[in-house]
């Protein structure tokens, strides 16, 4: 069930995100506004066509077009977007320059007019202040003409278009009259998003004491099944009591576990919506606004890719939750053996599964993030990505073979979390089962750690079902038949017994006389048992086998040894049989 607090968590983030959504889009569509009538370059102002790379200029923060400049040629050391940079940045003083410098005329509505003109055999749009005309602010080039697929005169003429109504709009937002509502815009948006920021904040400190009880009481069982583990032979498979415990306390976890990943959503959130309302109050004001665009243009945007990034770990992790809890079932579609094997199971893919996919997306989330802040084209970034592969491979084989190897054991089900298994020459219970690591917890307490791809073989001695072989030596003076009758007897008895039916899934296999030696008889009898049983069972048997041999008065066997001697006067030796 969602408790009433993760529902309000929800909505708080929901309504962050909202607003950041509206807020955004609100700058894009006010950076935007004097854009209408011009050619577009697709979903982006700034990228790299083939050879070309295109960049906006902007005024006040707001775009008014793109220029470009040729990847393929140099200029010193600089490349061609270094060169782009450089322009870009000039023809923005430009406008800055004359933007201040019409600010300090009287008669700035009739005093300004952007014109195009041909200097030295290139079309060039300059500014004629008070019938002066000044130098020219850009010279447009072929590239600029291809990238928005115009002539260099037509193009010349738009962005004179742009310029004039990028100046007068620059001019009127910078009178006394304008300043006001600027302010009132400003100062309300600010108080929204405090108010949202408070309130995500109020939902954040809950699920932090939420986790927090999670985590004592997940600490408290987790203690209280240890204290049961350790009175356990470590040879031993669990008890179902403890298999049960074990599954209570991977819920628990999970619960922890999506309440984190909540918890940092949220935190994002707060960082995203407090990053929209600084960005909001710096685009209020036109010396500000270009601020406020770096903020939504790289800040909020790598924000934006991180909360999704997040989003998606977290809707993955629920998604694998969800789909292990079906594949696991219940007890009367797939019977209470395969249940705890399935839910054993389903312990170790979660884990595993969850970190491959949280892995996946933080890779996806870093290149993509690389590839904003860069300014990369898909063919670049395919580039880079197949650099980064080639790299990645060579410097972590060892990783990737051990992760296949995993895998491989994962889908094949070779073992999971707390069979007994043997690998090598070590044997225990499986304490951890990774992606590349697997350890074992032997009988002596000593923690085992293989790397996944050196594990060639595993015998596992707790899948599917185990073997009973069970021995006696008994007295060469012994009615055989008695006591193979005997074995067989105790053996029912235990079978009958309805703590231990379950545990025994065949019938006795008497194999009679299995050696005779100076020593006396051996007697040997085996079944099958419950997958990691045969312990426990043989303990019990051997418990109740001793007290019907006893009962019975069947003597088992005493190794016997032979002596030989002289007496001190060199007789002949006497021979004295005794048992030892």
């Amino acid at each position: 069930m969602v408790s009433a607090f993760n529902f309000n968590g929800f909505k708080l983030i929901l309504l962050g995100l909202l607003t950041w959504g509206l807020v955004t889009f609100t700058l894009g569509a006010e950076s935007g506004r004097a854009q209408e009538p011009f050619p577009a370059l697709g979903w982006t102002s700034f990228g790299i066509e083939g050879d070309i790379a295109y960049a906006p200029v902007r005024l006040d923060g707001d775009e008014l077009f793109s220029i470009a400049a040729d990847l393929s040629q140099t200029a010193g050391t600089r490349s061609g977007i270094g060169v782009l940079q450089i322009r870009r940045k000039r023809v923005e003083n430009r406008l800055k320059s004359l933007l201040h410098a019409l600010l300090e005329q009287e008669d700035i509505a009739n005093s300004l007019t952007v014109t195009t003109t041909t200097l030295n055999q290139q079309m060039v749009v300059q500014a004629v202040v008070d019938g002066q005309p000044g130098r020219p602010i850009i010279t447009i080039t072929s590239l600029d003409a291809e990238i928005y697929g115009l002539t260099e005169a037509d193009l010349a003429t738009e962005y004179a278009q742009r310029i004039q109504t990028g100046l007068e709009r620059g001019i009127a937002e910078r009178q006394p009259a304008a300043q006001w509502p600027q302010a009132w815009q400003a100062l309300g948006g600010g108080a929204i998003v405090a108010l949202l920021i408070g309130l995500m904040g109020w939902g954040e400190r809950r699920w932090v004491r939420s986790r927090q009880n999670l985590q004592l009481q997940y600490l408290s069982q987790q203690q209280a099944l240890s204290q049961q583990q350790a009175a356990l032979n470590p040879d031993d498979p669990q008890p179902e009591p403890i298999v049960e415990q074990q599954h209570q306390l991977h819920q628990i976890k999970r619960r922890i576990e999506h309440t984190t990943w909540r918890k940092r959503l949220l935190q994002l959130a707060m960082v995203g919506t407090g990053l929209v309302g600084l960005a909001w109050v710096l685009y209020r004001f036109p010396q500000t606004r270009s601020l406020g665009v770096l903020l939504v243009k790289q800040p909020l945007g790598l924000l934006l890719l991180g909360l999704a990034t997040i989003c998606l770990i977290l809707c993955s992790r629920l998604a694998i939750d969800q789909a292990l809890t079906r594949w696991v079932g219940t007890e009367i579609s797939g019977g209470a053996a395969q249940l705890t094997r399935r839910r054993q199971r389903a312990i170790t893919h979660a884990k595993i599964w969850k970190d491959l996919v949280t892995a996946l997306w933080m890779v996806a989330g870093v290149i993509l993030a690389l590839n904003l802040i860069t300014l990369s084209s898909g063919v670049t970034l395919s580039l880079q990505l197949g650099v980064l592969g080639l790299v990645l491979s060579l410097a972590f084989q060892s990783t990737i073979k051990d992760s296949l190897a995993g895998i491989l054991m994962l889908a094949r089900d070779a073992y999971t979390l707390g069979d007994i298994v043997t690998v090598k020459d070590a044997s225990g219970v499986v304490e951890s089962m990774g992606l590349c690591l697997t350890q074992l917890r032997n009988s002596a307490g000593q923690l085992i750690t293989f790397r996944n791809g050196d594990i060639t073989t595993v015998a596992n001695s707790s899948r599917d079902w185990a073997r009973l072989n069970f021995t006696l030596w008994v007295d060469h003076d012994t009615d055989i038949k008695q006591a193979l009758a005997t074995m067989g007897e105790v053996f029912y008895q235990l079978q009958a017994s309805p703590a231990w039916a379950a545990k025994l899934i065949d019938q006795p296999d008497i194999l009679g006389v299995e050696q005779i030696d100076p020593q006396g008889i051996l007697l040997k009898i085996r079944t099958q048992t419950a997958p990691g049983q045969q312990f426990n069972v043989t303990r019990e048997y051997r418990l109740r086998l001793n007290q019907a041999l006893k009962a019975k008065g069947i003597k088992l066997a005493i190794p016997q040894r032979e002596l030989r001697y002289r007496d001190a006067d060199g007789q002949p030796p006497s021979i004295k049989n005794s048992a030892s």
